[in-house]
């Protein structure tokens, strides 16, 4: 059997087809690796990201707490409570039956 001239050329062009669809397959595999690897890259970063993020938030609330408000306002700025000596009251109907001070720090833990 001897084969034509168009037969040759259906083959050779099947033949062409075919190895570019396997080209761009093994093209198009490789692409998608890169992306897995950029995306787990990604995610790794995000994870460092939120455990700093998280970090943060539990030094903001520990910023912020009364005692450590209190403490950084005594050490820093040499401030303290009043005691009742300190205090000067426009009428004696406004002096508190507690003392002050007293009734501010319960207040602030409250």
């Amino acid at each position: 059997m001897k084969m034509s001239g168009k037969d040759k050329r259906t083959i050779i062009t099947a033949v062409v087809i075919i190895g570019f669809i396997l080209i761009s397959m093994v093209v198009l595999t490789a692409y998608a690796a890169e992306l897995r690897c950029e995306n787990n890259e990604l995610i790794a970063q995000n994870k460092t990201l939120q455990g700093e993020v998280d970090t943060l938030g539990i030094k903001i609330k520990a910023s912020n707490s009364v005692a450590n408000i209190e403490k950084e306002a005594k050490s820093k700025l040499g401030m303290v409570y009043p005691t009742s000596k300190n205090c000067v009251y426009l009428k004696n109907s406004d002096t508190p039956k507690e003392n002050f001070a007293a009734v501010i720090r319960k207040a602030a833990y409250n």
